[in-house]
């Protein structure tokens, strides 16, 4: 089920979708494309299938056309004709993509849960520890975990220390609002504004560089 599809003042264009949806009912609405369907079948989770077409179907209805997506060897998304810069993310049944022609993106959706409070340590420093509020834990830490999430995406570079080079300002968590970012495994050493919103069982995430 569509979510929400729109386009944000920089250009770029973000969608969600909700699965609730069969293999089947996705495949329809792509027009049962074979080379889908022999993709599909290399997959032995069905959550893996679902969210494999789902993507699909989110991209077709947030630009009005089919495009191919494929894969870096590092597992990295890009649209084959080049049009789009394109960052995916998924988690339970949700589905996020954000587009942007000439700039890139990264985007990230994350489930509140427990997890994050067990595994702090392993993506945040003691300095950004230090800043989360107790009161509201689970979500201040799950939009820190979405904010490293979609920067990585964009440095794009699996040697960068997550915990130590990408960098997040004190803030405090509302429904919806931004974060400064800063990495520092580049020479750029560049600044984001990480753009968020939470919502009662996920937090979504994005950024534009």
């Amino acid at each position: 089920m569509l979510q929400s599809i729109e386009t944000l003042e920089d250009g770029s264009i973000i969608g969600f979708w909700l699965i609730e949806e069969t293999e089947d009912e996705l495949i329809t609405l792509l027009g049962n494309r074979s080379d889908l369907l022999d993709a599909m079948a290399s997959f032995s989770s069905e959550k893996r299938r679902l969210e494999f077409v789902a993507t699909r179907v989110l991209l077709k209805n947030m630009l009005k056309e089919e495009k191919t997506i494929a894969y870096t060897p590092d597992g990295y998304p890009f649209i084959t004709d080049n049009s789009y810069n394109i960052s995916i993310s998924h988690t339970g049944k949700y589905v996020g993509i954000i587009l942007n022609k000439y700039r890139k993106v990264g985007i990230d959706i994350e489930k509140i849960s427990d997890k994050v409070l067990r595994v702090r340590d392993k993506y945040l420093s003691e300095y950004e520890q230090n800043f989360v509020e107790k009161n509201n834990a689970k979500v201040h830490l799950t939009l820190m975990w979405c904010a490293k999430e979609a920067v990585y995406k964009i440095v794009n570079n699996i040697k960068i220390d997550s915990i130590n080079q990408i960098c997040i300002s004190p803030f405090i968590p509302y429904i919806e609002g931004t974060m400064e970012v800063q990495e520092t495994y580049t020479d750029q050493k560049s600044e984001f504004v990480v753009n968020y919103r939470v919502e009662p069982s996920v937090c979504k995430v994005w950024t534009v560089k």
